[in-house]
């Protein structure tokens, strides 16, 4: 892989095949350090690596490829474990420490992606979903009488909205009200849009 090589813009259809291909390209270039500068221990050849790498993470994060963003971070946490902190290595450690970060943010939110886009409208945790964002602070209560449910199942779908980031839940007093999170508004919007029309009486 030349470092100086910016990701270029790639047919649709070859979008993610062409991903993986940089992500070897790149991976090939880290993992052939192996900790003694001979490979990233010049500063000019790691900053233009480390360019590479970001650029490649905007754009599969652009595309939401979560399997290749995945792929990616694994890449970066066994080098991670393999680069020592000092010495010739610093540098690229250093950048590898940065950007498992910013992948792994990238990977989370193309994962939520995932979820939003497939999360079934016809399912009680997308009614109830769309409940918490159209009357923020719901209680249990209320939210077992619109789905006309009972407590244990209010918790089942709730619990499962809360794991993926999409709702919280707060107590007041033996009352628990429920809120969307930034991200549960986004899917919450997808679900509305994408549920069936009523059809007129």
């Amino acid at each position: 892989m030349n470092p100086d090589g910016a990701a270029g813009l790639l047919a649709p259809a070859h979008e993610t095949q062409g991903l993986r291909r940089e992500l070897n390209e790149w991976a090939s270039l880290l993992e052939r350090e192996r900790g003694d500068g001979k490979v990233l221990g010049d500063h000019k050849v790691c900053d233009r690596w480390a360019a590479a790498v970001s650029r490649w993470i905007i754009d599969a994060s652009l595309l939401g490829d979560a399997e290749n963003l995945h792929v990616g971070l694994e890449t970066l946490r066994s080098a991670h474990v393999r680069l020592p902190a000092a010495g010739d290595t610093a540098r690229a450690e250093a950048q590898v420490t940065a950007m498992m970060e910013t992948m792994r943010a990238a990977l989370d939110r193309a994962r939520q992606a995932e979820l939003e886009d497939t999360l079934d409208p016809s399912t009680r945790a997308a009614k109830m979903l769309t409940l918490i964002y159209e009357v923020p602070g719901i209680t249990s209560t209320q939210l077992k009488e619109d789905l006309e449910t009972g407590e244990s199942q209010v918790s089942r779908s709730g619990r499962a909205l809360a794991e993926r980031g999409l709702v919280i839940k707060t107590r007041h007093g033996a009352e628990r009200r429920w809120r969307t999170t930034p991200r549960g508004a986004v899917a919450a919007r997808k679900l509305q849009h994408r549920s069936p029309a009523k059809q007129p009486a």
